[in-house]
């Protein structure tokens, strides 16, 4: 209840009286001043009338020298009340008569002074007789009676003013109270019984919502809004418990927090992973579950759109593990939050590892493959370059291993090649590798031996003499004493035009010149590089005009399946130069993408094979025929215009783009996710079908795949190579199907040359082959007689 001096109508009804007696005051002191000019008027003329009639008298009594007329003409003035001094004197100045009165003050004296000043209050008249002066007549004004009336006139006119101005005040202060007041005090009224009610209506109307004036309005106005918020709390109340429910119903951890981190909410899972009770979870933060993200981040995030991260949580007990992180920033109310969407990727982490263990290590004896030497040796030779360091590369083949293991079995060989690769390895400093690349081959990489070419070699010789030595000490395998010996060739770099591949060739061809010169010993590569140098300048050269001269060709080898039905073909480019003669794809097609010239070669090859295929579809192609696959470099597909490029080559050749599989590689889809995602699923839309060609070779993340429109994975024909020996291949085979039967993909085994390795395959799940167990790649007309002889009968239509 508001006291009533801070009411509004009492603060309206107050300034009002104010400004109403101030009005007030000043027209009465307005209305006074005009009264008191014409009083002044009328005090003078009445004076000097009463004068003008005695005057007669007091001329006869001063001319006469008479003492009691004068005496009777200054008693008649003194009876009007009106003086308070008379006298009358004759023209010598002596007194003829006088009368005065004592004048009594009065409670108002000093307003009648003050009113006084500027009034005449004494009067003398010359009396005069034939024109001669005879006498004076002097009176002086008693002002207290003169003003009496005045006074007492304006004294009611200022209390009657001031009355009415009051009664008008308490009038006014009635009419704001009923107008104004008491509308807004019951309005205050239910806007104060809703704030304590615990429960709001559905429906409010105020008393004065009827109202046609401002009240009204406003009541109206306010109820209009109330209805808004209520429809919008609904609303929000409704949004909210459904993010209740997706939150806590959700089997994956979930976690609320704000933009300083704090956690405001979890559900069950969250609990169990990071192993807190809910009530202990709330009170921690997010750097305390994660410390790897710092807050700023979050506040980056603020603006931004679904971050998709890997980091790690630490539980309860400290343990740290890793996981993915779908973060969003949702708002609630006005507030923003981030929503994390936790996954524990703990055997993703474990199954990516070990994939990628067995894809470049060597499953028996845990030495790096193959592939990890590939892909390590390029940067080992940049690196002796950019610091001027002479290395090496040692290619060891263990003389006489067959014979042992196929004497003795596959157990005790094996047992053999891992005591060997301990022997190898025992000598070497910690810059250098030791790799198995084979079943009986081994690499061993010396990064940095030396700054001069001499000592590199002496270096390198004293190396070979010690695994040579240490090679053929006994060997005791269950019991067995077995000897063997090694041959290595040895190959120095960096040297003019070396890169990994004529490296490691250089070493075989050095290892197989030891074995040819007995055995048991080393030798070195020393041909001089200048002659592949100028093949290359020629290789470059007769590609510039090898189009031109329609030098280059197409054939196509065939895909089947487990019914030895051919569902495919791949279509492979084929170089017959004029000055070079038939130039395997191996040595041309790096150099064309190093100098750009596989941008016009790959749309041709694209056009070609664009065409026959359009021809295999006019003639009707057989039920189980999916298409053909073309081979895309990364360099072709990163052109802005390689989208429309194909859209133009399917429209105008009128090819079927669902009979379309275009082969990319592992290293090109973690280049730029975000536009091959886009390119590849630009060409999707219209039904083209993509392939990862030799898939394990390159580093690729099982979480990248998922981002991508895949179709297929194509096996490298590597793991093939190896499945008859290698237990590891057929894991690394077998993981890949399952990986792909996960995925929805299918699986194709590039490089299948036997029965053997067909079966084995079959018994991993791979049921569609390529390779020359099946056929070699053939022209377009030995394709198309292959087509149709070796699978069943036509039942498409050539319109399909």
């Amino acid at each position: 209840m508001l006291a009533l001096k801070d009411r509004l109508f009492y603060k309206q009804a107050k300034y009002a009286l104010i400004l109403i007696l101030l009005y007030s005051l000043l027209f009465s002191f307005f209305q006074m001043s005009m009264d008191w000019k014409a009083e002044k008027k009328n005090i003078e003329h009445q004076t000097w009338s009463t004068l003008h009639i005695i005057q007669n008298a007091a001329t006869v009594a001063a001319y006469t020298l008479d003492r009691n007329l004068a005496d009777q003409v200054v008693s008649g003035l003194m009876r009007t009340q009106n003086f308070y001094h008379a006298q009358i004197s004759d023209d010598l100045g002596n007194l003829l008569a006088r009368r005065d009165r004592a004048v009594e003050p009065l409670f108002h004296q000093w307003i009648i002074e003050s009113i006084l000043d500027g009034l005449t209050r004494k009067y003398d008249m010359t009396l005069l007789q034939e024109g001669r002066i005879v006498g004076e007549l002097w009176v002086a004004l008693d002002a207290t009676v003169v003003l009496s009336n005045f006074i007492h006139r304006n004294l009611f006119l200022v209390t009657t003013v001031f009355i009415s101005a009051f009664l008008l005040g308490l009038a006014m202060l009635l009419l704001f109270f009923l107008q104004t007041s008491q509308p807004l005090f019951l309005l205050i009224e239910q806007l104060a019984s809703l704030e304590k009610s615990a429960n709001e209506p559905n429906q409010l109307e105020f008393q004065s919502t009827s109202r046609s004036d401002e009240f009204g309005v406003l009541s109206r106005t306010f109820t209009a809004l109330w209805h808004k918020r209520k429809v919008v709390e609904n609303e929000l109340a409704k949004s909210e418990a459904y993010f209740k429910a997706v939150l806590h119903q959700s089997s994956e951890c979930m976690l609320l927090t704000d933009l300083n981190g704090r956690i405001h909410d979890c559900n069950e899972e969250a609990c169990r992973l990071l192993n807190y009770d809910k009530a202990s979870l709330l009170k921690l933060s997010l750097p305390q579950v994660d410390s790897l993200q710092p807050l700023e981040r979050l506040k980056e995030w603020s603006q931004g759109e679904v971050k998709i991260f890997e980091t790690q949580y630490v539980r309860r007990n400290g343990h740290v593990f890793p996981v993915e992180v779908r973060g969003n920033i949702v708002k609630l109310g006005k507030e923003r939050f981030f929503l994390a969407s936790v996954r524990d990727i703990t055997q993703r982490k474990k199954d990516q590892e070990q994939m990628n263990f067995l894809a470049y290590y060597d499953a028996l004896t845990s030495l790096p493959n193959r592939r990890f030497l590939n892909n390590h040796l390029d940067n080992v030779v940049e690196l002796a370059c950019e610091k001027g360091f002479i290395g090496a590369l040692l290619f060891i083949d263990l003389d006489r291993f067959k014979a042992i293991n196929d004497s003795m079995g596959h157990l005790v060989g094996d047992s053999l090649l891992v005591e060997v690769a301990k022997r190898i390895l025992e000598p070497l400093s910690k810059t250098a590798v030791a790799a198995r690349i084979g079943g009986d081959e081994f690499v061993v990489l010396l990064p940095e031996l030396a700054t001069t070419l001499a000592e590199a070699q002496e270096k390198v010789t004293e190396l070979a003499d010690v695994l040579l030595r240490s090679l053929e000490r006994v060997f005791i395998i269950d019991g067995a004493d077995l000897f063997i010996s090694a041959s290595i060739g040895i190959s120095l770099f960096p040297l003019p035009d070396t890169n990994k591949m004529n490296i490691l060739q250089r070493a075989d061809t050095a290892m197989y010149q030891a074995k040819e010169n007995g055995r048991n010993g080393y030798f070195f590569y020393h041909i001089e590089m200048q002659q592949q140098v100028n093949e290359r300048v020629q290789i470059e050269h007769a590609l510039r005009t090898g189009l031109e001269n329609n030098e280059f060709y197409m054939v196509y080898q065939p895909q089947v399946n487990d019914l030895n039905e051919t569902i495919g073909f791949e279509a492979l480019l084929r170089w017959n130069s004029h000055e070079l003669g038939v130039v395997s794809p191996d040595r041309f097609i790096p150099i064309t993408e190093e100098t750009g010239l596989i941008n016009p070669l790959g749309l041709w090859v694209m056009k070609e094979a664009f065409t026959q295929l359009k021809a295999w579809q006019d003639m009707g192609i057989p039920a189980c025929f999916q298409g053909v696959a073309i081979n895309i470099s990364p360099y072709q597909f990163s052109q802005e215009g390689f989208v429309q490029q194909v859209l133009e080559a399917v429209s105008t050749i009128g090819v079927d783009p669902r009979l379309i599989d275009l082969e990319i590689t592992e290293g090109l889809l973690v280049k730029d996710i975000p536009l091959v995602t886009s390119k590849m699923q630009m060409l999707k839309d219209i039904g083209i079908r993509f392939s990862i060609d030799d898939f394990g070779t390159a580093y690729s993340s099982l979480r990248y795949l998922q981002h991508f429109p895949l179709d297929q994975l194509k096996i490298d024909q590597s793991f093939i190579r190896d499945l008859t020996d290698e237990s590891s291949s057929q894991v690394i085979v077998n993981t890949i199907v399952s990986m792909a039967n996960h995925m929805q993909l299918s699986v194709l085994a590039e490089g299948v040359e036997t029965r053997r390795e067909k079966n084995i395959l079959l018994t991993l799940g791979c049921t569609r082959f390529q390779g020359y167990h099946f056929a070699r790649p053939l022209d377009k007309e030995a394709a198309t007689e292959y087509l149709y002889k070796n699978t069943p009968m036509l039942v498409q239509s050539p319109n399909h």
